[in-house]
C-alpha cells in the first residue's frame, strides 16, 4: 500500500512537471510570433520593433532557465539512479540520449545555418551601397530643401525690391500692390506672395492658379518680426495635407529713410509626391543609422532566437525520450520490486497498470500471476497445517507410546525415530537425522540391526518378527523386532520401518513363574525324604552313641553333619515354599517414611557402630502399598547394605518423590565393595549369588515385590564406592 503511493506520488509530480514545461514552451513560443509581429507592425522602420523585442527575449530567456532548471534536474536525478544502479535506469539512459541524438545533430545544423544565413543577410542591410545610395539621397532631397529655400527668399527680396521703388500712399496703393504681385508670383514659381505693411495683420496676398486646394497657414508673428528686423529668412512648414510649404520673408526698406516699411512673404510649394518622397528619404537614412547602432545587439539577439528555438527543440526530445523511458521502465521497476518482494516472501503484491500496451498486459500478467501465487500458497499452507498437524499426532503417537520406533530409506539412513527406541537401543545421544542408522549404534546392536534388515530383505513377506538379545555394559535386554519394508502408492520401496518391544521384564517375569514352578516341585520332592533322614539320623545317635566307645565320636561326627546339612536343606525348601507361594500385593493407604523410618530405627539398634543414614523427602504423600511385602523387600536391600559396608561401614536410605512423574523412589546405597558390571545383569536372577551361604533368592523376591507394585527396581554405582539400589514406585493417592 506504501509502495504504491509512492509511485502515485512520483506520477503527480512528474505530471505536474509536464504540464509546467509545456506550458513554458507553449508560452516561450507564442511570445516569439508575438515578438515577429509586434516587430515587423512596429514602424516603417526594419528594427523599430527591437526594444519590444529584446523584453520578450528576457521574458523567454526566464522561461528557458525554468524549462532547463527541470532538465538538469531530471539529469541529475538520472545520473543517481544510474550510481544507485536502479533496474531501468540504463535502459532510460539509451532512450534518452537516442532522442537527445536525434534531435540534436538537425537542430545544431538548422541553428548553424539559420545563424550563418541570419549575419549574412544582417550584414547586407548594411552594405556601403546601400549606405551610400541613402547617404546621396539625403543629399538630394537637403539640396532640393535648400533650393525652394532659396528660391522663396529670392522670390521675397525680388518682390520686396519692387515694392520698394513703389510709392505708398494710404489704402488707395493696395491694388497696385496686388496687381504687382499677381504679375511677378507665377513668373517667379511661388505658391504664394503677402505683402504686409506696418503690422502683422490684414496682408495683401496673391496665390498662384496652381495652388488648387491647399490650405496655406498663416504667418507666425514669429516670423514676421525676422523680416521687420530687416533679415531675410526661410522656413519649411509641413502640411496637414502631407504638402511642405517652404516660407521666404524679407523686408521692404524706403529708399528715403532706411526703414522698414513691411514685409514680403513668399510661400514656395512642394508637391505631395515629392515631399513624401523626401520625407521617405530621410526617415529611411534615419532608421538606417539607428539600426546601424543596433546592428550587434540585433544579430545577438536573433542569434539567441534561434538558439532558444534550438534548446526548446533539443528540450522536446530530450522529455519525450524521458518520457518514453518512464513509459518503459516504470512498468520494469514496478515490476522488479514486485519480484523482489515476491523474492522476501511477501506474495500480497499488486502493480497498478497503466494504459494498455504490451508492458500494461505484462503488467496484468504479473499480478495473476502474484495472485495464483497467493492463492497457491494458501492452499499449500493448508495443506501444511494439514500435514504439519498429521505429524504432530504422529509425533505424539510415537512419543506416548512405550515401543521404539525408528524409520530409515533405502540408503539405511535415519528418516524418523522417537525417544524410546534411544533407551532400548542404548543410545546416550540424540540420533542424527540423514545419517546411516548402523554408523550411529554399538557395535554389537549394529551388527544385530544389520542381521535382521539383511534377513527382512530375503523375506518374501515384506515383514519378519524377530527376538534380539541385546548386552550393554551394565545391562542385557530382550527385544522383540518388527521389521516391514515401507512402499508408496507406486510399489516403489521408500526405506525399513523398524518396532522395537521391551521384553525384558515379561522374560524375566516368565523366568520367574518357571523359577517358582520349579522351586515348588524341589520343594515337594525334597521336603518329604528329609524328615525320615533326619528323624534316623538322631534314632541312630541315641541308640549306638553311648554303646562305641571310642568309635562313637565318629558316628557322633557322622550324624551330627547328617542332621546339620538335613536342617540346611530344610531352610533352603522352606525358602522354595515361600518364593514358590509367595502371595499377590495388597495394597492399602500408607506413609512411605514411616515404613522406612520403623526400618532404620530397627537397624540402627542392631548396628551401633555402623552409620545408617536417613535422609527424607516430606513431600511424599500417602499412596496404596502393600506394607508387609515392602518391608520384606527393603529388609533384603539393608540387609545386604549392611553386609557389604561392615560393621563399621556407611549406609544411606533415601526417599524422594517426582511430582511431575508421580513416582516416589527408595535408595538404598552403601559404601561396600560394589556390584561389577557383569554381575549387575543377573543380581536379579534366581539363585545367583556371590554371598557365601545364600541362597541367591532374596534380591529376586526383592524384584517380584516392586512388580507385584507395578514399579521398577535398578541398581547403579555409589559415588562414593559400593552400590546403591533404587526401587521406583507408581504413586496412586488416596
Amino acid at each position: 500500500m506504501i509502495e504504491r503511493l509512492k509511485i502515485e506520488l512520483e506520477r503527480k509530480k512528474r505530471r505536474r512537471e509536464l504540464i509546467v514545461s509545456l506550458i513554458s514552451a507553449l508560452v516561450i513560443v507564442g511570445l516569439f510570433f508575438a515578438g515577429s509581429e509586434l516587430s515587423r507592425s512596429g514602424g516603417e522602420g526594419p528594427f523599430s520593433g527591437h526594444l519590444l523585442l529584446f523584453t520578450l527575449l528576457g521574458i523567454v530567456i526566464l522561461l528557458m532557465i525554468l524549462i532547463i532548471f527541470f532538465l538538469i534536474r531530471n539529469l541529475f536525478k538520472l545520473v543517481f539512479e544510474r550510481r544507485g544502479k536502479v533496474l531501468g535506469a540504463r535502459i532510460k539512459t539509451r532512450l534518452i540520449l537516442a532522442f537527445v541524438a536525434l534531435t540534436l545533430v538537425p537542430t545544431v545544423v538548422l541553428f548553424i545555418a539559420s545563424a550563418s544565413v541570419l549575419h549574412t543577410t544582417i550584414d547586407s542591410w548594411f552594405g556601403a551601397q546601400i549606405e551610400e545610395a541613402l547617404t546621396s539621397a539625403v543629399v538630394i532631397g537637403q539640396a532640393y530643401h535648400q533650393k525652394a529655400a532659396e528660391n522663396a527668399k529670392k522670390g521675397a527680396a525680388r518682390l520686396a525690391e519692387e515694392l520698394t521703388q513703389m510709392p505708398v500712399a494710404g489704402v488707395g496703393k493696395h491694388e497696385e500692390t496686388r496687381d504687382l504681385l499677381s504679375s511677378e508670383v507665377p513668373p517667379l514659381g511661388l505658391s504664394i506672395a503677402s505683402v504686409y505693411y506696418g503690422g502683422y495683420s490684414k496682408p495683401i496676398e496673391i496665390a498662384s492658379p496652381n495652388l488648387g486646394d491647399v490650405t496655406v497657414p498663416s504667418v507666425m508673428e514669429s516670423f514676421l518680426k525676422i523680416g521687420y528686423q530687416g533679415s531675410i529668412a526661410s522656413t519649411v512648414i509641413k502640411l496637414d495635407s502631407g504638402e511642405d510649404l517652404v516660407r521666404g520673408i524679407a523686408p521692404i526698406i524706403n529708399g528715403k529713410d532706411g526703414k522698414i516699411k513691411g514685409v514680403v512673404v513668399a510661400d514656395y510649394l512642394i508637391p505631395k509626391a515629392l515631399s513624401s518622397k523626401l520625407f521617405g528619404i530621410t526617415k529611411a537614412f534615419d532608421d538606417y543609422q539607428e539600426a546601424k547602432r543596433v546592428k550587434g545587439p540585433v544579430k545577438t539577439t536573433y542569434t539567441l532566437i534561434l538558439l532558444i528555438v534550438a534548446l526548446l527543440v533539443i528540450f522536446v526530445g530530450f522529455w519525450f525520450g524521458m518520457s518514453m523511458a518512464r513509459e518503459i521502465t516504470d512498468p520494469i521497476q514496478s515490476l522488479a520490486r514486485g519480484t523482489q518482494q515476491i523474492a522476501t516472501g511477501n506474495l500480497d503484491v499488486f502493480v497498478e497498470p497503466v494504459g494498455d500496451d504490451e508492458l500494461s498486459a505484462l503488467v496484468r500478467s504479473f499480478n495473476k500471476m502474484a495472485s495464483d501465487l497467493r492463492y497457491g500458497r494458501d492452499e499449500l499452507l493448508k495443506v501444511n497445517a494439514d500435514l504439519e498437524n498429521r505429524r504432530k499426532y504422529i509425533q505424539t503417537v510415537l512419543t506416548n507410546i512405550a515401543a521404539g520406533v525408528i524409520a530409515i530409506d533405502a540408503d539405511q539412513k535415519v528418516t524418523a525415530f522417537n525417544a524410546p527406541c534411544l533407551k532400548l537401543l542404548g543410545i546416550n545421544s540424540e540420533l542424527k537425522l540423514g545419517w546411516p542408522l548402523l554408523d550411529q549404534l554399538d557395535e554389537d546392536v549394529a551388527g544385530r540391526l544389520h542381521e535382521t534388515i539383511g534377513e527382512l530383505r530375503e523375506s518374501d513377506s515384506g515383514a519378519i518378527e524377530k527376538q534380539l538379545k541385546i548386552s550393554f555394559s551394565d545391562k542385557t535386554m530382550t527385544l522383540l523386532c518388527f521389521a516391514n519394508i515401507l512402499k508408496d502408492e507406486a510399489g516403489d520401496e521408500l526405506g525399513v520401518a523398524l518396532v522395537f518391544e521391551d521384553l525384558t521384564f515379561l522374560v524375566n517375569a516368565q523366568r520367574m513363574a518357571a523359577w517358582r514352578e520349579v522351586a515348588r516341585r524341589i520343594a515337594h520332592e525334597i521336603k518329604n525324604p528329609l524328615t525320615p533322614i533326619q528323624l534316623n539320623a538322631q534314632r541312630l545317635r541315641r541308640k549306638y552313641l553311648s554303646s562305641l566307645g571310642d568309635d562313637g565320636r565318629v558316628l557322633d561326627q557322622c550324624t551330627k553333619s547328617i542332621i546339620d546339612q538335613v536342617e540346611q536343606l530344610k531352610n533352603m525348601v522352606n525358602e522354595f515354599s515361600k518364593f514358590a507361594r509367595m502371595p499377590a500385593a495388597n495394597p492399602t493407604p500408607n506413609k512411605l517414611n514411616d515404613i522406612l523410618r520403623e526400618l532404620v530405627a530397627l537397624y540402627r539398634a542392631a548396628n551401633e557402630r555402623m552409620e545408617i543414614k536417613f535422609i527424607t523427602d516430606e513431600s511424599v504423600p500417602i499412596f496404596n502399598i502393600d506394607k508387609e511385602q515392602l518391608t520384606r523387600g527393603v529388609m533384603n536391600l539393608i540387609d545386604n547394605a549392611t553386609a557389604a559396608a561392615g560393621a563399621e561401614g556407611k549406609v544411606e536410605i533415601y526417599s524422594k518423590y517426582e511430582p511431575v512423574l508421580r513416582i516416589a523412589s527408595i535408595s538404598v546405597c552403601d559404601n561396600g565393595p560394589g556390584i561389577s558390571p557383569q554381575d549387575r545383569e543377573r543380581i536379579f536372577d534366581p539363585y545367583f549369588t556371590r554371598k557365601q551361604g545364600g541362597t541367591g533368592l532374596g534380591l529376586t523376591i526383592v524384584s517380584a515385590i516392586v512388580a507385584d507394585h507395578n514399579g521398577f527396581i535398578r541398581v547403579k554405582g555409589n559415588n562414593s564406592g559400593g552400590a546403591c539400589f533404587i526401587i521406583e514406585l507408581p504413586v496412586h493417592p488416596k
